[in-house]
């Protein structure tokens, strides 16, 4: 059966919804789709175009429920084939809002081994196709964030913020230095998202770093930085280290004395509450 065919299990909605969707014929073109191989898959996502240039429904609903169908620790091998086959489509010549679609689909089943292929566009300020190939990269796993360090040094504008934050979701100890030195740059996201790192990897050594910048924001992003600040305080405590916790909750009730700040002082009583 050629691939065209495949697709015709797969419903077209009627308006925006779709009301009838034949399950049993999905499945079986699902399993054509994976038998189908790199050819088949290949063809699928020829037939995927940028939004409002075309019909391809069936053809992102058949990628989208075959990266669904392989993604349990069951198929193991079905699932490293698809994934292979799919990543490799994106060192093609195709418009990148395809390509961030291919790569939400290996957020689903991607692993490590497509990696290197997603980490190509952690840099790409088109189409948003940097934030999809960050929160794939997440997804898989700690494994990967070896690409997030390696990208960080050339990111430039809305990449590099969405990079920053990525070793902070991964909780990377080794790029301790780079989030110090985010919290001097010039924007206030990117000196926000190197406190929020500091914070996620519990960085006691640099607790006084976050007060003083923290004390140096004004506005939203004042209020930010010393969340972050009572954040590291409870990391802290939950690592044992109480002394250190105390004096950031300490540091917080002496400085944060305006009317707006009541809130910031009382969070700090509890935790020092929890200390005694």
């Amino acid at each position: 059966m050629n691939t065209k065919d495949i697709l015709k299990a797969f419903p077209q909605p009627e308006g925006k919804i779709l009301r009838t969707i034949d399950k049993e014929a999905c499945e079986k073109a699902v399993e054509q789709i994976i038998a189908g191989g790199k050819k088949t898959v290949q063809e699928i996502v020829e037939l995927i175009v940028e939004p409002g240039k075309g019909e391809d429904i069936q053809a992102r609903h058949a990628l989208h429920a075959t990266a669904i169908r392989v993604g349990g620790p069951s198929n193991e091998k079905n699932r490293k084939a698809f994934a292979s086959h799919l990543a490799s489509t994106l060192s093609d010549d195709r418009p990148k809002a395809v390509k961030g679609f291919v790569i939400r689909q290996l957020q689903v089943c991607g692993g490590i081994e497509q990696g290197s292929a997603i980490a190509n566009f952690l840099t790409d300020p088109d189409d948003h196709i940097y934030e999809y190939a960050a929160q794939a990269l997440e997804a898989i796993g700690p494994e990967t964030v070896t690409h997030f360090r390696k990208a960080y040094p050339k990111a430039k504008g809305a990449p590099r913020l969405t990079v920053l934050q990525g070793l902070g979701v991964q909780r990377d100890k080794d790029s301790r230095e780079a989030f110090r030195k985010a919290t001097k740059d010039n924007d206030l996201e990117i000196r926000l998202a190197g406190l929020w790192g500091l914070m996620r990897i519990a960085s006691a050594e640099d607790a006084e770093l976050l007060l003083a910048q923290s004390a140096k924001e004004s506005g939203w992003g004042r209020i930010k930085a010393t969340a972050y600040c009572l954040e590291l305080a409870e990391n802290l405590e939950a690592n044992g280290k109480n002394k250190e916790a105390r004096a950031i909750y300490l540091n917080i009730k002496k400085t944060r004395t305006g009317d707006h700040e009541e809130y910031l002082r009382e969070s700090a009583d509890r935790g020092l509450a929890r200390l005694k």
